[in-house]
């Protein structure tokens, strides 16, 4: 009798890709996400006066203008606005993944908030945020 040599099968490889979707799928890289996006969107409120009236028309008083800064204020904001954006976006689709794995609900509070975020972007573009 030949004993025929079992061999073990190599585990099955998974690319990349996979292993990254999987581990975006993962409940707390999601709520990590959607935390920092939280914050990130706080703190972006709470930089909005840097655009806002006071610093594009000036106080009020005679004589007095817009910020002498304004321009580095917008660079910043901007820029921390398109952070934001993407650090939710990274939550949204982490949590719709997730939800897609296994029956999560609807991540709305992060929708409605990536939402806001993007009518923030919309206001900034179009320049409302200075009227």
């Amino acid at each position: 009798m030949s004993k025929e040599t079992k061999r073990k099968a190599a585990p099955a490889e998974i690319s990349g890709a996979a292993e990254f979707r999987n581990w975006l799928a993962a409940p707390a890289t999601g709520q990590a996400l959607a935390v920092l996006f939280g914050l990130l969107f706080l703190f972006q409120c709470m930089i909005l006066p840097l655009v806002g009236k006071a610093a594009v028309g000036g106080s009020g008083s005679p004589g007095a203008g817009p910020a002498d800064t304004l321009w580095k204020n917008q660079l910043f904001f901007g820029a921390m606005l398109l952070l934001t954006i993407a650090v939710g976006a990274a939550a949204f689709h982490a949590k719709r993944l997730r939800q897609r794995a296994d029956g999560s609900p609807f991540p709305k509070f992060t929708a409605g908030v990536l939402a806001c975020a993007l009518a923030m972007l919309l206001a900034f573009a179009t320049g409302l945020l200075g009227i």
